[in-house]
């Protein structure tokens, strides 16, 4: 009898029952807020990808005399203007800048991937600034959101299309 009764007062035991539960739900809820929290600093990274070609490429548009004159110089201004980790940034951002006698023509190769090159052109000219910048993820499932380019790592891109000013 007194094993028999052990046996039913072990299943209506209910102690311990929510920590149990907690331990099945937790991992869950913090890869969730992991998430939320990496979503927002990928917005981040994105919005100041996209200030830093803005700015830079209106710099080269009025021909500022401290406007970027080489790929390497155009790396430089946008990395400085992103902030955080410069020699990372410097290793994860491409950029083209090129130019086009037609903004159709310039409509043409947007989608195209930055590879470096470098022509700021003239007052007149219609040119294309291109960055691409690979960010590092910590959750692996949001790669599927964005366009990777290795399994644990997305690329943010920024594109600004613009007619040089007659700034000679």
């Amino acid at each position: 009898m007194l094993r028999k009764n052990a046996i039913a007062d072990f299943r209506r035991d209910e102690r311990g029952a929510t920590a149990i539960e907690f331990a099945f739900v937790a991992p869950v809820m913090i890869f969730a807020l992991l998430s939320l929290v990496e979503i927002g600093v990928i917005g981040m990274m994105s919005t100041s990808l996209d200030n830093a070609v803005i700015t830079t490429s209106r710099m080269l548009r009025t021909g500022r005399d401290d406007a970027p004159v080489s790929a390497e110089d155009t790396e430089i201004q946008i990395c400085r203007l992103m902030g955080g980790d410069y020699a990372k940034c410097r290793d994860r951002l491409v950029i083209s800048v090129q130019k086009y006698p037609k903004f159709a023509n310039a409509n043409a190769v947007v989608a195209a991937q930055p590879a470096g090159e470098f022509a700021r052109g003239v007052p007149g000219d219609i040119v294309v600034v291109k960055a691409n910048y690979r960010w590092p993820l910590m959750t692996p499932f949001l790669a599927q959101a964005f366009e990777r380019t290795g399994l644990m790592e997305v690329t943010l891109g920024a594109r600004v299309t613009f007619k040089n000013e007659p700034y000679a």
